[in-house]
């Protein structure tokens, strides 16, 4: 018997889509593609994990594991260990420069922090520069959402990624906060119960962070990089394809009233333009 007495069977054919069905609010889509995708999610973690043993690999495996969960965020067909492998090859040049950026500017945040606050005890006029070292710091969160995710998307340079992430932390800056608040109070959630902090560590929380993060910022990197550039240039986007009259013998899935048709899997977005 398929599933459980008739539950959770997925042979069965199910009651499709409804074209006419309203949209889903996106919160309720994340939750939706997370619990589906949860089992996934662990096993990208622990991959993560044994791939960052090495630390000097961290980088590049925060951008190979961003590669993997943008398609999920996107729904497209992901094969975890080898999709996961290729994206750590072809990003590592770029996601070690990038960590060993972020941990110069760690360490010069956290010492500046602690010089500006030992001064601020005895003079209120040193609150102005923590101030803004806190601001700098936060900045400097949001700039990632956006970073790691642009180094496998994008065939870019690395300075212009740069300034395209620093400009999106901008102009995203409500989505932004909304990320930061979720992800701190995942995060304090975990050290709370500092128990089994190492256990959910290994298991869940890289992959759940990052997903977080993915599916709330690719969304403008997609608005103000992407689409942008294939609109400026004409050119056909290698992730849709496009229906012709010449192609009607090939059509995998075609919806009526649109000139696009599915297939899977499709090449990656390599090309982008840089924010004016």
């Amino acid at each position: 018997m398929a599933g459980f007495f008739g539950l959770f069977d997925y042979s069965k054919p199910g009651r499709g889509v409804d074209k006419n069905a309203p949209e889903k609010k996106r919160i309720f889509f994340f939750f939706e593609l997370y619990f589906r995708k949860f089992w996934k999610l662990v096993t990208l973690n622990l991959i993560f994990v044994l791939f960052c043993i090495p630390v000097v690999t961290i980088g590049p495996a925060i951008a190979a594991m961003s590669k993997v969960l943008r398609d999920f965020a996107n729904e497209k067909p992901v094969f975890l260990w080898s999709d996961f492998v290729e994206a750590f090859k072809k990003n590592w040049k770029q996601g070690l420069i990038m960590s060993i950026i972020d941990a110069v500017a760690f360490v010069l945040i956290v010492v500046s922090f602690m010089f500006y606050s030992h001064q601020a005890a005895t003079n209120m006029i040193f609150y102005i520069p923590l101030f803004l070292v806190v601001l700098i710091a936060f900045l400097g969160i949001m700039l990632n959402y956006y970073i790691f995710l642009m180094i496998p998307t994008l065939d870019m340079k690395l300075k212009d990624m740069l300034r395209n992430a620093f400009l999106l932390s901008i102009l995203g800056i409500k989505t932004n906060l909304c990320t930061l608040f979720f992800t701190l109070v995942f995060t304090f959630a975990c050290c709370y119960f500092f128990v089994f902090s190492l256990l959910i560590g290994i298991v869940l929380y890289f992959s759940t962070y990052g997903f977080i993060v993915v599916f709330n910022s690719y969304q403008y990197i997609e608005k103000y990089i992407i689409q942008p550039y294939y609109n400026q240039t004409g050119e056909r986007r290698p992730d849709v394809y496009y229906f012709d009259e010449d192609d009607e013998d090939d059509v995998i899935f075609e919806d009526i009233g649109t000139q696009e048709k599915q297939v899977a899997p499709s090449p990656s977005v390599k090309k982008g333009k840089t924010i004016q």
